[in-house]
């Protein structure tokens, strides 16, 4: 955030007033991007340390992926009950407001 800060201050110099309200308004969607981007991995790793902590769930052949509280699983699970499980697991975990299952059943 400072390096953004800074890299703004920089540019401003021998800047127009237009051109300065441009780059204004980039950093600020430059910020605001990184911030949403932190977020979701951050609730994605929330999501990975739940299920790694359960005893009997392996993660190795599935991923999680975040946008916006939405957690999506794709890959594969051993076999219903685990997927059952899993999902149980990820619905009940906070800040996820929706859970898109795309996993399928592999022995």
């Amino acid at each position: 955030m400072k390096y953004v800060a800074l890299m703004l201050a920089l540019s401003l110099v021998g800047c127009n007033a237009a051109d300065q309200a441009d780059l204004k308004k980039d950093a600020s969607k430059l910020a605001e991007s990184g911030t949403r981007s932190l977020g979701n991995a951050g609730l994605a790793a929330k999501v990975n340390t739940v299920l790694n902590l359960r005893k009997g769930v392996d993660t190795s052949t599935f991923s999680v992926e975040s946008e916006a509280g939405t957690i999506t699983l794709r890959g594969t699970i051993p076999n219903e009950k685990k997927k059952k499980l899993i999902l149980e697991l990820v619905r009940e975990t906070e800040g996820v407001q929706r859970v898109i299952d795309k996993t399928s059943i592999k022995p």
